[in-house]
């Protein structure tokens, strides 16, 4: 058998083992998606935060229960958070946003320290998944 058989008798599983690429002993950054307070100290019961959803959306929402006042997409570069910024009522929907970025400058589980593309200290503390609750009047999400 020459090699070229060889690769055809291989598994599936192996093959695509093996069109992987190899990746450094490099931390992986704090998982992202969660509630996360927005300010100097951490407060999960009032206030502002950004909720960011795993698909890469996020929302801008005051806790404990009110509903979004911007939203945008986002994605965790690892050095930097790129996102979109749209404000309510999205006069803009349907132009294409502005990528800006939060350079990362502190990253634990539960706390992100970054500077907006102005040079403002942005921090994020993770909060609890019931922090964010539904409006009065509203059964649930």
């Amino acid at each position: 058998m020459n090699g070229g058989e060889n690769m055809r008798k291989l598994p599936i599983v192996v093959l695509a083992a093996l069109a992987l690429p190899v990746q450094a002993a490099t931390p992986e950054p704090a998982y992202m998606p969660g509630v996360w307070s927005l300010g100097d100290t951490k407060n999960c019961e009032a206030g502002p935060a950004w909720v960011f959803l795993a698909d890469g959306y996020y929302a801008e929402v005051t806790l404990p229960d009110k509903g979004p006042s911007a939203t945008g997409l986002w994605k965790d570069e690892g050095n930097a958070i790129a996102y979109t910024h749209s404000h309510m009522p999205f006069p803009d929907m349907m132009a294409a946003n502005e990528m800006k970025r939060l350079t990362v400058e502190e990253r634990t589980p539960d706390k992100l320290v970054t500077k907006n593309y102005r040079g403002v200290a942005r921090v994020f503390h993770r909060c609890p998944a019931g922090s964010l609750k539904a409006p009065a009047g509203q059964a649930a999400h």
